[in-house]
C-alpha cells in the first residue's frame, strides 16, 4: 500500500524514540498496528460488499468472454487469409 523505504522507517523510528520515549514506543507501535489491521479489514469488507452489490464477478466473466471471442475471431480471420 505505502512505499516507504528503509531511510523513512529509520527516521520515523528515531522521531518516535525522541517524541514518545523508549519505554512507551513498543506499546504505541502495537496499538498502531492493531488500528491499521482493523481499518484494513473494515476496508476489505467494504470493498467486498461493493463488489458484490455491483456484480463485479459477472462483469469480469463478461469481459473475459468478450476478449476470448475476439481472440477466436482473430484466429479464424488469420487462418482464412
Amino acid at each position: 500500500m505505502f512505499q516507504i523505504g528503509f531511510l523513512e522507517i529509520l527516521i520515523i523510528f528515531i522521531l518516535g524514540l525522541i517524541i514518545i520515549g523508549p519505554k512507551r514506543l513498543p506499546e504505541v507501535i502495537k496499538t498502531l498496528i492493531k488500528f491499521y489491521k482493523r481499518i484494513e479489514s473494515k476496508l476489505g469488507a467494504f470493498k467486498k460488499d461493493i463488489e458484490k452489490d455491483i456484480g463485479t464477478d459477472e462483469l469480469k466473466k463478461d469481459v473475459f468472454n468478450e476478449l476470448r471471442m475476439e481472440e477466436l475471431e482473430n484466429n479464424k480471420d488469420s487462418k482464412n487469409d
